[in-house]
């Protein structure tokens, strides 16, 4: 019995890649879980910062929980792409007035060069 004036646009809650996993596999994994949206019709992609690319991401299936649905999708970045701050891009029919989600993950890694370790 839910309401219809209810706010079901997805709610997101983001996780952070591990200090093992970036310095172990010179990587990282940026996730976005959203839940609680409705209807279960979703897209999700990723963006840098300031970039336009689409980039390479995966997704779990859609998945409903009593009576809405939820989603992860998640991002693995390079070394070189550590210093960039990186977003997720949401679009969902229940986003207010139709503009997109949109969730900014920080940089793994800061400061400017990726240099050699002495």
């Amino acid at each position: 019995d839910k309401k219809l004036d209810a706010d079901i646009s997805p709610k997101p809650t983001i996780f952070l890649p591990s200090v093992a996993e970036t310095n172990l596999h010179k990587a990282g994994t940026y996730l976005c879980l959203l839940e609680k949206f409705f209807p279960d019709v979703i897209r999700v992609y990723w963006k840098e910062k300031d970039g336009n690319k689409i980039l390479e991401s995966q997704e779990g299936n859609t998945v409903k929980t009593n009576d809405t649905y939820m989603k992860f999708s998640w991002l693995t970045v390079t070394e070189k792409s550590m210093y960039k701050e990186h977003r997720c891009i949401v679009k969902h029919e229940n986003n207010k007035k139709g503009v997109d989600q949109e969730i900014s993950f920080p940089p793994i890694k800061k400061g400017m060069c990726i240099c050699p370790l002495k």
